[in-house]
């Protein structure tokens, strides 16, 4: 069974908004303390670019570009639901590794993206997507790509890996905890598992607590900086990632936004063992100035996945016989060893692809440990030639 799957048919749904009073979150009371600030996509990459396709306007977030332009620039896709954000500790990461660009796209519907039919989430206009964003952004210079996509952002890889127009420059394909055999069979619980999230939260804060509590996101580090691209301000409309920028930009030399945490730190000591636990006894919550404590505003979610059902099967049937089918390396990144299907199954024992399992994460593997996700990808680049080490020594990889 997948991490996805674990997700949701564990006993245990995700929690409703803990309610705050005081300092203290209830049901747990005194010992360590917690800080849910939210923190700018800024501290892990160098701009953005609104980039404007037949399909509509579509944010990318680039890190610096590599030191020669025949690096390869690893494409960014996440899962239903996320956002380009949610790759921001692993861009952090990977880039410190290994010579090349990270490209991180909010797909339609997602993010900061504004398509023009933002319900039409079939897997065929979503790889359109890709292949118009990329060729919009490097024109008739495309450099290597190494298509990189967790959860529904793995499916798109695959396919936008047999585009012709992009399949002599895709160099490798990565995803991330998506198997087709499993995926289909957790398609029937997921619109019990949607509705079991809250629908509201009182704060951007509340809602980057609920996110690690209930294990969308085990690394609060992370939590912080992807949990707002999730969220909207349901008076304006405007995504909470608007709203941390307008409140950085306020802030004086000498009351600073709460520092971005380490990378590599997976939300506290303890945590993450368990798919979907909260915190144990004794935790305590600490917000850092909530951003809007005395605004009363109320945060809903960006993307609304369960009018999307129609479209989920279409993402992932025949997926595993596309992902063997890429001319470009393989790799398959897992939660779990028993997610594989019977195709990939049989696909591995013939070494027809790359297989990484990593342990004490749950569905969003990349968030919850974007240093190890880092080091595979890092070390699949080296493998295959596509780029060079930032390291003299590339044995640490």
């Amino acid at each position: 069974m997948s991490a996805l799957q674990k997700t949701i048919m564990k006993n245990k749904l995700p929690p409703k908004v803990p309610r705050t009073s005081s300092s203290k979150l209830a049901p747990f009371s005194g010992g360590r303390r917690k800080d849910y600030t939210p923190v700018s996509w800024r501290n892990y990459f160098e701009k953005f670019l609104d980039l404007e396709t037949e399909g509509g306007i579509f944010r990318v977030y680039l890190s610096p570009e590599p030191d020669m332009p025949q690096r390869p620039r690893i494409v960014t896709l996440h899962g239903g639901g996320y956002s380009a954000l949610s790759w921001a500790l692993f861009t952090e990461e990977i880039t410190n590794m290994i010579h090349c660009q990270v490209v991180s796209l909010d797909v339609r519907a997602h993010g900061e993206t504004q398509a023009k039919d933002p319900d039409d989430l079939s897997i065929d206009t979503l790889v359109k997507d890709v292949e118009q964003v990329l060729h919009k952004l490097y024109g008739q210079e495309m450099p290597p790509i190494i298509l990189l996509g967790h959860s529904m952002g793995g499916a798109i890889a695959v396919r936008a890996a047999h585009v012709p127009s992009l399949e002599p420059f895709v160099q490798g394909v990565a995803v991330i905890d998506v198997v087709e055999g499993t995926a289909m069979e957790a398609l029937a619980s997921m619109q019990s598992f949607l509705r079991s999230r809250p629908t509201h939260f009182k704060s951007i804060e509340h809602a980057i607590e609920w996110c690690v509590r209930s294990g969308q996101v085990r690394n609060v580090a992370s939590a912080r900086v992807s949990m707002p691209s999730q969220i909207i301000n349901c008076s304006t409309g405007r995504l909470a990632t608007n709203e941390v920028e307008d409140y950085q930009s306020e802030l004086t030399p000498t009351e600073p936004l709460a520092p971005a945490p380490r990378a590599d730190v997976i939300a506290e000591e303890g945590e993450g063992e368990g798919e979907g636990e909260g915190e144990g006894e004794g935790d305590v919550a600490h917000f850092a100035k909530p951003l809007d404590e005395d605004r009363g505003m109320k945060y809903g979610w960006r993307v609304r996945l369960a009018e999307s059902e129609r479209h989920w099967a279409g993402w992932f049937r025949g997926l595993s016989a596309a992902f063997l089918a890429a001319r470009a390396p393989r790799l398959l990144l897992l939660a779990s060893l028993d997610g594989l299907d019977r195709d990939l199954t049989v696909g591995q024992m013939q070494g027809r692809f790359q297989m990484q399992v990593l342990t004490r994460c749950g569905h969003a593997v990349h968030e919850d440990s974007p240093a190890e996700v880092a080091r595979v990808v890092s070390a699949f680049a080296l493998r295959h030639r596509l780029t060079d080490s930032t390291h003299c020594d590339e044995h640490y990889l």
